[in-house]
């Protein structure tokens, strides 16, 4: 298997995939309404409604990137951005995640493992790393959700 028809197939995974480690994404945000989303379970940390728009401020940042070639350069004030109120607005947070997911997946499609190896403008890592940076931060966040859902 060549490294991007790889790395693509880990992106799906980690959202929609049948995964050896646990619940996909996807199966992770299953039955959460907006009510629980919203719940801060441990204190003051973040909640799954916060975590879910962090994954795809994150997810849409690598798009970019990866679209054009680009500096993974995002507004890191928009990192955690406040969260909805409505089960409409949860709807479309989950929504988003899966697009920004599904736009990144699109665009690698045409990618060579030559473009793999390009190193990100402005960095010292490859597109190669990135992409495997962003799904360790997905499978990462995917955790948290689970403790956090499940957690009474």
């Amino acid at each position: 298997m060549d490294e991007v028809k790889f790395l693509r197939d880990q992106i799906k995974t980690t959202f929609q995939g049948k995964s050896w480690h646990g619940p996909n994404l996807e199966k992770t945000l299953e039955g959460i309404d907006y009510k629980q989303a919203m719940e801060r379970k441990i204190g003051e940390r973040h909640t799954i409604w916060e975590i879910t728009d962090h994954m795809t401020f994150w997810m849409e940042a690598v798009w970019r990137s990866v679209e054009n070639h680009a500096a993974l350069n995002p507004e890191k004030k928009n990192d955690w951005p406040e969260m909805g109120a409505t089960e409409v607005e949860w709807k479309e947070s989950v929504g988003r995640l899966e697009a920004s997911m599904n736009l990144t997946l699109d665009t690698l499609a045409d990618w060579t493992e030559e473009d793999l190896q390009e190193t990100v403008p402005g960095t010292k890592y490859t597109f190669y790393q990135m992409l495997h940076g962003v799904i360790h931060h997905n499978l990462y966040h995917a955790g948290q959700i689970n403790i956090l859902k499940n957690k009474v």
